[in-house]
Parts: structure tokens; C-alpha cells; sequence
């Protein structure tokens, strides 16, 4: 894995979102003078149009797209088009201690005092996962209806809003990550189900191994594009992909069950307990053995 496939792994293990601000917004005209934000807002464009400002590059917004403000990136609305409403939220990507202290800010950078510069976050979702200022993807809609179900939820909020707001913001960053993927590589959306279907094959063949050819016909393309097709939608080959698979199928059954590693070794479709040990310590980094040991309590 290479160091920025590792960086985005690491971030999105960590996200535990906290909403600031949910609001559904409507305004007649709508101008904003320039300013930074501290955290980051998500802005859904249902109604209206918007001509804006993210520091040098200025947008036309129209119905159907997502503006993304990053903390510390100068932002103004210079002006509107038609009766805009705009829901939208305030959130931080990780919950921290000054959480609930952290204002919406509507001043530029030069005018905030050094405490307030402390406030700016991070922006990982740039830096790491290479999301872009305007998103503009086919999934919107979906994004919309849980952005929609998010300030419903927040304006009633209760102790289980906790969760509910986590969630949701998690569900709109996974659909906006899915929605880009789609966009950069409409090869992958338009073969994405026969896809899923040889993943779907794979593990419900983990006791033998599935060839290429085997996977090929059933997503209907040669060996060579499919093979490159699951590379780049699963980030490992068709062979990796069960390898993985396997393994974690023997996990299962070693932590699960009582049966000898001769019998789980056959079981997930190798031929002795030598190659089976082989593959799972390349895998894992133990053996079988201390792998039981160490989480069996055998």
C-alpha cells in the first residue's frame, strides 16, 4: 500500500463526526462578504443559482451541486440568481474537546486574532481524499435526502442525535467518495454490477479457487479488461481479492468453531495444512497457531 492510499485508510478509520450547525436556508438574494470558516461546510445547492468565490476561482452553482467550504480557504458569494435555498451543514471530521466552543466565522483571515487563527481544522478531506471545492456527481440526489433528514433531526435533537448526526455525515462523506469514484471512472460505473457479481462468486466459492476465466464470463468481458476493472475498483487483483477472502473465512472458523486446522485448511480450499500456513502467515504475519492462541484463547 502506498503512503497516500495509507494516509487515506488512516483518516477515514478515525472519522467520528460532530455537526455544528444544520440548517435548510432560503433567501430571496443571497450575498456573503469574503471570509474563512474554521471547520468545514457542506452547502447542497436545491433551488436557485449562486455565483461564488473559493479563494482565486470564482463558480456558477446551480441546482444539483455540492459546494464543499474547507476550513481556512477564503470564500464569498458574490451574488444569486432566483430564490435559493440552500441546506447545509457546519462539521468537524473528527470530534475534539473545543467542539462545541468553535464559532461560524464571518471575517477574512487578516482580521482574525491569533486564538481564532488556532481554530482553523485540518482539511484531510482535500489533503487525503482529494475532494474538490464544487462536487457535482450523480448520486446528489441521495446526498440531498440525508443532508434533508440530518437538519430534520437536528432541530429535534435529543441524547440519540449523537449517533443519528455521526451517521448521517458519515453516509453523505461515503456517498460523496463513491460519487467521485464514479465520476473519474465511468468504466467502473458502467460495469459496477456485473462487478459486484464476481465478488458475490468469489465468496461464495471461497472453498476453491475461481480462475479468470471463470470470473471473466460472468462479468462479460475479456481477461485482461476485467482483471484491470477489479484492480481498480477493489484495489486487488481477483486472485488477492481471494486470498483475502480465505483467510478471513479461516478466521471465522478458528475462532469460532473447534475443528482442526487440517480440517479448516480443507474447508477453504487448500490442500494441505502447509500451504494453508504458508498463505495465512504472508497474510496475517503469524501462523495459524498464534493466531489461535493469541485471539482464540487456545
Amino acid at each position: 500500500m502506498d503512503h497516500f492510499a495509507e494516509a487515506r485508510r488512516r483518516l477515514l478509520l478515525r472519522l467520528s463526526p460532530h455537526v455544528r450547525v444544520a440548517l435548510d436556508h432560503r433567501e430571496p438574494r443571497m450575498r456573503l462578504k469574503p471570509r474563512i470558516i474554521f471547520d468545514y461546510e457542506l452547502l447542497y445547492m436545491e433551488k436557485g443559482a449562486l455565483t461564488l468565490r473559493i479563494e482565486r476561482d470564482v463558480h456558477t452553482v446551480v441546482p444539483g451541486d455540492i459546494v464543499l467550504f474547507k476550513p481556512g480557504k477564503e470564500h464569498e458569494i458574490i451574488g444569486s440568481s432566483g430564490e435559493c435555498r440552500m441546506p447545509h451543514i457546519h462539521f468537524d471530521l473528527v470530534y475534539d474537546e473545543d467542539a462545541e466552543a468553535v464559532p461560524v466565522n464571518f471575517k477574512p483571515l487578516k482580521e482574525c486574532s491569533e486564538e481564532e487563527r488556532r481554530l482553523i481544522r485540518p482539511d484531510p478531506l482535500g489533503d487525503a481524499l482529494l475532494m474538490p471545492d464544487i462536487v457535482r456527481i450523480g448520486n446528489h440526489a441521495e446526498i440531498h435526502r440525508q443532508l434533508l433528514h440530518l437538519i430534520h433531526a437536528y432541530d429535534r435533537r435529543d441524547e440519540a442525535f449523537i449517533v443519528l448526526q455521526k451517521s448521517l455525515v458519515l453516509s453523505i462523506l461515503h456517498q460523496l467518495i463513491k460519487g467521485l469514484e464514479a465520476e473519474q471512472n465511468a468504466r467502473l460505473t458502467l460495469h459496477e454490477k456485473t462487478l459486484e457479481q464476481t465478488v458475490t462468486h468469489i465468496v461464495d466459492n471461497y472453498n476453491r479457487v475461481v480462475g479468470l476465466d471463470e470470473l471473466s464470463r460472468i462479468a462479460c468481458l475479456s481477461v485482461y479488461h476485467f482483471s484491470r476493472l477489479f484492480k481498480e475498483k477493489y484495489g486487488l487483483s481477483p486472485h488477492q481479492f481471494q486470498i483475502r477472502r480465505r483467510i478471513e473465512k479461516a478466521k471465522e472458523y478458528m475462532l469460532y468453531s473447534r475443528r482442526s486446522l487440517t480440517s479448516i485448511a480443507e474447508e477453504v480450499g487448500y490442500g494441505s495444512v502447509y500451504a494453508f500456513s504458508k498463505a495465512f502467515k504472508q497474510a496475517e504475519g503469524l501462523s495459524p497457531r498464534q493466531f489461535v492462541r493469541a485471539f482464540a484463547g487456545n
